[in-house]
């Protein structure tokens, strides 16, 4: 029962903290152990009640290293697939704000929103994405995430034109296939009516005894 109150003063210690604009960082932040001993050498400041205000006498080796991460169901897309894009984190519970970047631009539709959706994406999705955290511990950034749209426009096209070639090639087989024959049955009709002029020519002359 204690320690379920203690943790309601701490968390509303920071909700007033954050409400007054302060820049004070919580403990959480720090590399302490349980008895709020500190783990670096020197820290002095995990036994204080609830958070350091003077940030700048905080020595980086008493920060803990959160990380910031982007995860996807897929990162290599056709033109027409969805996508969505999560921020992942290990930072305590004292976010202010999420933020997301394209090609190192702000994405509107992302603003406080720790996951980006898109349906039936086009070519012009593709980009570097970048999560980016803001928190009492901190500002932390992402490392670019690649997203790559193939162009369907380009791939039909491509077969369109692979298509036309072949039938071109394909007609021109048959027409001069066709003219082949029809030669062949030229010299055969003619070689047909020779034969028969000469079998209805006229009988050879021969005189006859007197």
């Amino acid at each position: 029962m204690v320690m379920r109150w203690e943790s309601l003063y701490l968390f509303l210690g920071h909700l007033l903290i954050v409400g007054a604009g302060s820049t004070c960082v919580p403990l959480e932040c720090l590399r302490c152990n349980a008895t709020r001993n500190t783990l670096a050498d020197p820290c002095a400041f995990c036994n204080q009640s609830l958070c350091i205000s003077d940030t700048s006498k905080i020595p980086s080796n008493c920060k803990q290293d959160f990380q910031v991460s982007v995860n996807s169901n897929e990162s290599k897309l056709q033109e027409g697939n969805d996508i969505t894009l999560q921020c992942v984190h290990n930072l305590p519970n004292w976010i202010t704000l999420f933020g997301w970047k394209k090609n190192q631009k702000e994405v509107n539709e992302g603003k406080n929103k720790s996951m980006l959706h898109f349906k039936q994406v086009l070519s012009d999705a593709a980009g570097q994405y970048i999560c980016f955290v803001k928190s009492l511990c901190g500002d932390y950034e992402s490392l670019p995430y690649d997203v790559t749209v193939e162009n369907q426009s380009i791939l039909i096209m491509v077969i369109c034109g692979v298509s036309a070639l072949v039938l071109v090639l394909i007609m021109g087989m048959a027409m001069k296939f066709k003219l082949k024959r029809d030669n062949a049955k030229h010299k055969e009709r003619r070689k047909q009516r020779a034969e028969a002029e000469q079998r209805s020519g006229p009988a050879p002359f021969t005189l006859r005894e007197s």
